[in-house]
């Protein structure tokens, strides 16, 4: 039987309302339910449709999604937290990936001599670091967690998914053959990020002073989008980091081009706009992830995926811990103790380190068991992580703080 493509999508915008109303019911994070919903179909139906892959999530999926959150962040909260947030998101992330790497080469070899190298562990170390707060940030919202945290987490996320990206795409580099040193890979990973926040920069100023001078929803709106996607794929095909670009062009345009620059009206129609494109986007991916999942192949890996899932938290923990008591020999009381515990827990994986995993080339060595081992991760955050935050934030007292 032919299914066409319109009947795919049908399918899975009729599949993330269902989802959306029971988990709603339920009390269950809708971005979990949408991984189960996604697991059922693509474990225990003939799934036709479209399938998770790069080109997706890049130009269709991450953009939107940056754009949007970091349009809704409250910069002032953002700007009082920015030495912890960027700490965690840019160094932070390096010594993650680092970490990881370290643990999951020495636990996997230890089971099988010989299973993966050490720079094949990097390339997992950088794909799986990056942080997916979507469900965790849902649960913050329906329990009245301290908006300062909730800015933490997220403005983490933004950014640590274009610091993923490229040292992905550096690691990923060194480890095909190429002879970059380490000093030349400070200087690209400085080029490719600091120039992508002078595009994001540009794109961002630029719209909003367009946005300044009318006074039409539909327009106001029509010009966001252009910034979302304009500031990302200007950057791409410059070599530089898309992601970067699309949260600076975000944050620009949401604090200075709509809060200064648009009438309450048209500002309030923006919102609704992304608020709806976030919800539908979101809904695609987690269903995606979901979906390529295949339950029978990742038993084979269970070893491999416990000892990758163990390795993230430590080095997760390490390095959340590492700047808590940083900050409190300094005499900072920025973050309570619970803080770190709840940042710690609440990093979840998502479909950014499934793409990456996914767009390893077809020769890389091991590439089946760091394919494996990054769904395995991702669905063990999703449903352990995600589904017991929601315990943690009440015995560490900051539901309804």
């Amino acid at each position: 039987m032919v299914v066409h493509p319109e009947l795919s999508l049908l399918l899975l915008l009729a599949l993330a309302a269902l989802v959306a109303v029971v988990s709603n019911r339920a009390r269950l994070p809708y971005a979990i339910g949408l991984v189960l919903a996604g697991l059922v179909l693509g474990n225990l139906v003939t799934y036709p449709g479209p399938h998770l892959s790069k080109g997706l999530l890049f130009l269709v999926v991450l953009p939107g999604l940056l754009f949007e959150a970091a349009y809704q962040m409250h910069f002032a909260e953002f700007w009082r937290a920015r030495l912890s947030i960027l700490t965690l998101a840019v160094p932070g992330l390096l010594i993650a990936t680092f970490l990881t790497a370290l643990l999951v080469s020495q636990g996997v070899n230890l089971l099988a001599p010989g299973s993966i190298t050490f720079i094949e562990a990097m390339v997992f170390g950088a794909l799986i670091s990056a942080t997916d707060p979507i469900s965790v940030l849902a649960i913050f919202r329906t329990l009245g967690v301290d908006q300062r945290l909730a800015v933490v987490v997220e403005a983490e996320s933004l950014f640590n998914d274009g610091t993923a990206i490229v040292i992905f795409g550096i690691v990923l580099a060194m480890a095909t053959g190429s002879t970059l040193s380490v000093g030349g890979a400070v200087v690209e990973f400085a080029r490719v990020a600091g120039l992508a926040v002078a595009v994001g920069g540009a794109v961002g100023v630029g719209i909003s002073l367009v946005t300044r001078s009318l006074n039409d929803p539909m327009i106001e709106i029509t010009l966001t989008v252009l910034s979302a996607y304009g500031a990302f794929i200007v950057a791409d095909l410059l070599g530089l980091s898309g992601v970067i670009a699309c949260v600076v062009a975000g944050l620009i345009t949401g604090t200075w081009g709509a809060r200064r620059g648009m009438e309450a009206a048209t500002r309030s129609a923006v919102d609704a706009f992304w608020s709806y494109a976030a919800f539908l986007l979101n809904s695609f991916v987690f269903l995606l992830m979901g979906v390529e999942i295949k339950l029978p192949t990742l038993v084979h890996f269970l070893p491999q995926i416990i000892i990758g899932w163990a390795a993230i938290n430590v080095a997760r923990a390490a390095i959340v811990y590492s700047k808590y008591a940083l900050m409190r020999a300094a005499g900072s009381s920025a973050w309570p103790a619970s803080w770190a515990a709840v940042l710690t827990w609440g990093g979840l994986r998502g479909g950014l380190s499934m793409v990456l995993a996914l767009s390893l080339p077809a020769d890389f060595p091991h590439r089946d068991l760091i394919l494996h081992m990054t769904f395995g991760v991702v669905l063990l955050t999703l449903l352990v992580q995600g589904l017991t935050i929601k315990p943690l934030l009440r015995l560490v007292g900051l539901a309804g703080a």
